[in-house]
């Protein structure tokens, strides 16, 4: 079920109270097997996903009131449990009212099991400003085969842009030909896509305008939601570095995007760049049970910075520079960064299962590490354990000093090496994301805290510019430490 728990009484008591709970029909097949817990029967998935919410506070008191016009909606996919979402109206939480349902079928044909969690944002429609869900088509249990390169999917190849308060489709992007209005075909989009997108404002005008996700075959793809006619809206693909790229064979290069990349607005000796930062890791098999890849972070540069300009790059594997050695960090090498960088996972069946975080030039990603085969015990759990990596942005060059045995005497405090560039975690199992404690910390995944010396705030002057010829005085804003 759904659960919705009282956190506190009106009073400020501590409560935990379990306020309505929502079975969903597709749910409900699977209780009774639940409910006999046989030792010899796989786990059942019912309700899998994670709910999303999204809130309009009309006078931003604080509180969601319904006399003021406030609004609170929660969005919910199942995940490996099926092929639906729901939505649910709670600006009453004690009176929930379920507002719509979407299903396998018809608009959704596509669809796969929901594992996109949805995002919450604005588009701009020929009717207006709409509240709108992005998601993706979801996972094909096709990709589930083991000790098999992963073919073309038949469901879950696409992407979806729905009205928030009704769920009609508004646009979507989906593998084959013959698009229409509102739907955009693309004859590379085969694989299914069960990462939650990234969805940007780029040109701060307050509506969303890009969406750059990966694929279970190791393509990076970006949507353009420009003006108001959606005809016009498109998909194009970025970069290609798994099993469709230029020189793949085997399980080794048969690489898988599981999670929501980190967008970042950045610039080079080239001028600007949108920087698209995401490791490959198969999620559906973390402990290698069909082969191991070598999976790889990737920071690919999308030189298309404007909105709308986005082309099918033609970008490999190949074309992003190999930064795995750190040579960069001496100055022993030189590496083509023009269209990025990518920096290999070294351990046996190092992967990475969650996303990035970038914070003032500093990228903070994890990484998995499958226990070996003969290490486990009788009583203990193969867990396995994970690692804390923290890389520039612009080089994948060590920005915190994590080995302080292989130290320059001259420089005790400074990162010198490859293995400067990650911790291994203090918690075992599959590690989580990287969470921002602002201004100047991040919060591990083994629930320590490091400083990261970042610097969030910068001072703003304004300079007066006068023309020899004492036109009116222009003030131009400059940015300055």
């Amino acid at each position: 079920m759904v659960r919705m728990l009282r956190n506190m009484t009106t009073s400020g008591a501590q409560s935990g109270e379990e306020v309505w709970a929502f079975m969903p029909r597709a749910a409900m097949s699977v209780q009774k097997q639940l409910r006999e817990n046989s030792s010899g029967s796989d786990h059942p998935y019912t309700m899998d996903g994670a709910p999303v919410a999204y809130l309009q506070d009309v006078n931003n008191d604080g509180s969601i009131v319904a006399s003021d016009g406030d609004k609170a909606y929660l969005y919910i996919g199942m995940r490996r449990g099926g092929k639906s979402y729901y939505a649910f109206d709670v600006t009453y939480p004690e009176a929930p009212q379920l507002m719509w349902t979407i299903e396998k079928g018809g608009d959704f044909a596509e669809l796969g099991y929901t594992f996109s969690t949805p995002r919450v944002g604005f588009v701009n429609t020929p009717s207006g400003p709409r509240v709108a869900l992005f998601f993706a088509g979801g996972y094909d249990l096709n990709k589930d085969i083991r000790g098999a390169v992963g073919t073309d999917d038949t469901e879950g190849n696409a992407l979806y842009v729905v009205d928030a308060e009704t769920g009609a489709l508004i646009w979507k992007a989906r593998g084959g030909s013959g698009g229409s209005f509102n739907t955009y075909a693309h004859s590379g989009l085969v694989d299914s896509i069960p990462s939650t997108l990234t969805v940007a404002d780029t040109d701060g005008d307050g509506f969303t305008d890009r969406i750059v996700v990966g694929d279970t075959g190791g393509n990076i793809w970006r949507a353009d939601l420009i003006g108001t006619d959606v005809s016009s809206w498109k998909l194009t693909l970025l970069a290609s570095v798994g099993r469709h790229s230029a020189g793949a064979s085997g399980i080794a290069t048969d690489r898988r995007f599981f999670h929501r990349p980190d967008l970042v607005q950045s610039l080079d000796g080239n001028g600007l760049f949108d920087g698209v930062l995401l490791g490959s890791g198969d999620r559906a098999d973390p402990l290698d049970y069909g082969g191991t890849v070598e999976n790889w972070f990737y920071m690919i540069k999308d030189h298309h910075t404007a909105v709308g300009t986005g082309v099918n790059t033609g970008l490999q594997h190949a074309d992003l520079g190999d930064v795995t050695s750190n040579c960069l960090q001496g100055g022993t090498c030189t590496i083509d960064l023009t269209d990025g960088w990518k920096l290999q996972m070294a351990e046996p069946g190092e992967k990475i299962l969650a996303t990035a975080l970038t914070l003032t030039g500093k990228v903070f990603f994890t990484s998995y590490l499958p226990q070996l085969a003969g290490s486990s015990t009788a009583c203990a759990p193969a867990e396995g354990a994970g690692r804390l990596y923290a890389v520039s942005l612009q080089d994948a060059t060590a920005v915190i000093n994590y080995d302080t045995s292989d130290d320059n005497p001259d420089y005790p405090d400074e990162p010198t090496s490859a293995n400067d560039r990650f911790s291994d975690l203090t918690s075992a199992g599959i590690p989580a994301e990287v969470v921002s404690l602002p201004p100047n910390k991040i919060l591990r995944p083994d629930l320590t805290v490091d400083d990261i010396d970042a610097t969030t705030r910068w001072r703003t002057y304004w300079y007066l510019q006068e023309d020899a010829d004492l036109q009116p005085a222009v003030q131009t804003p400059l940015q300055g430490q």
